[in-house]
């Protein structure tokens, strides 16, 4: 409570559904974007709305490759979830969500 966490993951989830929204409608392989505080999801999907398991991994492991480890999460493994310190730099935030938008961009 004194050091503000509760807001501070309000903030942080803000964002990230924010930034997640924008690609949404930029990539039609992204379907729900959801979050609760800084416990943030993004579907990929394929275009009949299926899950999208081989692009979810093909994108991990890019990211990977580039520094930035993400989870794969959901039943047909195509939800990437967002986990980050609470005390994540708001340039450290933005570089991964930079990396993250490049990937997607391949």
């Amino acid at each position: 409570e004194q050091d503000g966490l509760l807001a501070r993951a309000e903030e942080l989830g803000r964002r990230l559904l924010e930034r997640g929204r924008t690609w949404q409608k930029r990539f039609p392989f992204i379907g729900e974007v959801r979050g609760l505080g800084a416990m943030v999801a993004m579907e990929l999907v394929e275009a009949d709305k299926a899950p999208a398991s081989e692009r979810a991994a093909r994108v991990l492991k890019r990211c990977y490759e580039r520094g930035l480890i993400l989870l794969k999460a959901g039943a047909g493994a195509n939800v990437l979830r967002f986990l980050m310190p609470l005390s994540i730099a708001w340039e450290e935030l933005d570089e991964g969500l930079d990396v993250l938008e490049a990937v997607l961009s391949e």
